[in-house]
């Protein structure tokens, strides 16, 4: 009886809305008492809470399977191993990407393959004939005229080439298109052939789609973050890319964000914080992002006979606040506009080889500033060329306020919005002691009685993007990161790479507690639950086995341990437990036969997987589901 099915979505939804609104003041506010209980703050976790806490924290959400595999190693090995990430396979992962070409092209090589072709210039016009024209020039200009039909047809212009593009592209989508560029034939085109031998045309490439770099690019985030073995490192991945924000679609860095992501946040995800920084300072989409690409020295030149005096360059200050003031001391720590100028000075001539075409990181000379700099009260001499940028890193990156900043930051992504003095300072320290450790320094933030006090525990309110990808990983989801789930994480206030400020998501839980943002996350519920997402898959029998999916009660029970493991509220409970005793009054039209219910659905099978009619579960447990994501408690990590 699918004809019911949108009417129990309804009451669904109606039951969760009412618990949020009921308990959704109280969420905020015990968030915050949690961080001001004193008691709390030197109660520890039990061991079960260590273990779900630790997962929660540490991944992007916990699988079915991975409380009893931590229990089994301990807590310490886990650890380990996930600070740890090269000693772990990731084939399952790899295998995904291999499908995401653009991941692994050079920018040059982006660029060339997914910019679409220029207009090619208008033709110039062609002279007057006389009035009366000889045999010869009457065949000149029969050729010229069919070169004025032709050659406009054998290169579209912009125009025409978008025209092209917009009516091949698919409405609401952000998958690959290619365009081919057609030649139309005029009559007698043999002939002119035959007199025009060297005008031959050149076959022109397809065009590609060139938001496919970007959509692929957030495509591997999903991916990453659902599937990955070395959950720790994609965290940080995750981490650092939203400390160094980019926007993606600031004209070229929509080429530019495959390289930061892969050469230059990657490979010091855990790694020492001044390579990240410096790797981050010569990214050209980092340069391109804040401008420093332009930023030169300004040069004067004297009129001359017949030329008029004229003033070129300009330094642009806009990487340098941000370095500062978001990259490594904070906007409390100790730097003053006249830092902020001289830093900009030192950092002229760092700028990118033709952003459009090349886009590769190059330093110009003749573009350096090469005077005398005061830094933070350090002395950079004359004429250090590219070493003065190099010199500012280096300051910046052994800084007391740094080390504070960054820690300050990691505590707050792994212990709470409001996490204590204590471990804040324990973890700067780290980073002083070792460099800029950032390995080490989570070491120490993880390992701490902080990290594991009862204060700590679900006091995270997830983001959309931890929401979206922590939902998957709960009930074994299958999915290929179309694009339509990214923009269910948009639509909950997180575009993927789409900050357009450099300052980076907020982390923390107010951000995210406005009723439209809570709305879209339980429709995002309801459509996973429900096998209404595109390239996405879930089989119920697969995660609820062996429980029978004809009995609502104990599909009930076993849902909100898998997912919630035994954190439930009473109020959560009471709903979850109403659910199910309607579900089990409803007619037996509503279930499915027991062999048909323990079945994994076989998704090789598209009729089924993509049918909406096709029933793969009864309909209570899709309303469960839905029931268990969209609760507060799932809501926090």
């Amino acid at each position: 009886m699918r004809v019911n099915k949108f009417t129990g979505f309804a009451k669904a939804i109606a039951i969760v809305i009412t618990i949020l609104i009921s308990t959704g003041q109280i969420f905020f506010i015990a968030i915050q008492t949690k961080a001001k209980d004193a008691k709390a703050k030197h109660r520890q976790q039990s061991n079960d809470q260590k273990i779900t806490h630790l997962l929660t924290r540490l991944t992007f959400g916990i699988r079915p399977g991975d409380f009893e595999h931590v229990k089994a190693i301990g807590v310490n090995e886990f650890i380990a191993q996930q600070l740890d990430p090269e000693s772990m396979k990731d084939s399952g992962l790899d295998e995904r990407l291999r499908k995401l070409p653009t991941l692994t092209i050079g920018t040059p090589e982006l660029i060339e393959q997914y910019t679409p072709p220029k207009a090619p210039p208008s033709p110039s016009p062609q002279p007057s004939m006389p009035a009366t024209p000889s045999p010869s020039a009457t065949a000149t200009s029969v050729v010229a005229e069919q070169k004025d039909i032709i050659t406009p047809s054998l290169s579209p212009s912009g125009t025409e080439q978008q025209m092209k593009m917009e009516k091949t592209e698919p409405q609401n989508s952000m998958m690959p298109n290619q365009i081919s560029v057609q030649e139309m034939k005029p009559a007698g085109g043999q002939a002119l052939k035959d007199s025009q031998p060297s005008s031959k045309p050149t076959a022109q490439k397809p065009v590609k789609n060139p938001q496919l770099v970007v959509t692929e690019l957030q495509r591997a985030a999903v991916l990453r973050a659902v599937y990955s073995e070395r959950q720790l490192f994609e965290v940080m991945v995750n981490f650092w890319e939203n400390h160094f924000s980019i926007f993606a679609n600031k004209d070229a860095d929509r080429f530019l964000l495959t390289e930061f992501d892969r050469d230059t946040i990657r490979p010091f995800a855990l790694g020492n914080f001044r390579d990240l920084l410096v790797a981050t300072a010569r990214s050209p989409a980092m340069l391109y992002y804040l401008d420093n690409w332009q930023s030169s020295v300004q040069r004067h030149y004297p009129a001359t006979s017949d030329k008029p005096a004229k003033t070129v360059g300009g330094i642009n200050e806009n990487y340098a606040r941000e370095l500062m003031e978001l990259h490594t001391l904070g906007v409390d720590g100790g730097y003053t506009q006249k830092d902020v100028q001289e830093v900009a000075r030192c950092f002229t001539g760092w700028t990118i080889r033709k952003p459009n075409e090349v886009g590769l990181f190059f330093f110009n000379p003749r573009a350096h500033d090469n005077g005398e700099k005061i830094v933070l009260g350090h002395k950079i001499p004359a004429g250090g060329g590219i070493s003065d940028g190099e010199k500012v890193l280096d300051i910046l990156a052994s800084h007391p306020s740094t080390a504070k900043f960054i820690a300050a930051k990691l505590a707050r992504r792994f212990v709470g919005d409001d996490p204590p003095l204590s471990v804040i300072n324990r973890a700067a320290t780290t980073f002083l002691k070792t460099s800029g450790s950032i390995r080490e320094m989570l070491r120490t933030i993880i390992t701490s009685p902080e990290f594991f006090s009862a204060a700590a525990y679900r006091a995270k309110m997830r983001t959309p993007f931890e929401y979206v990808v922590a939902a998957m990983r709960a009930i074994k989801a299958e999915t290929d990161a179309d694009p339509s789930v990214f923009g269910w994480i948009a639509r909950m206030g997180q575009p993927i790479f789409g900050r357009i400020t450099p300052d980076g998501y907020p982390d923390r839980a107010e951000q995210w507690l406005a009723a439209g943002t809570m709305l879209e996350r339980l429709n995002f519920a309801v459509a996973l639950s429900s096998n209404k997402l595109k390239g996405t898959h879930i089989d119920p029998a697969r995660i609820l086995s062996p429980t029978d999916l004809n009995s609502p009660a104990a599909a009930a029970a076993h849902l909100s341990q898998l997912l919630l493991i035994g954190g439930v509220s009473d109020s959560t409970m009471r709903a979850i437990d109403k659910m199910a005793r309607e579900a089990s009054a409803r007619p037996t039209a509503n279930t499915l036969p027991g062999t048909r219910a323990m079945q994994p659905i076989n998704y090789a099978n598209t009729a089924v997987a993509d049918n909406p009619n096709t029933s793969v579960a009864p309909l209570f447990v899709e309303e469960l589901i839905s029931m268990v994501l969209g609760s507060p408690e799932f809501q926090r990590r």
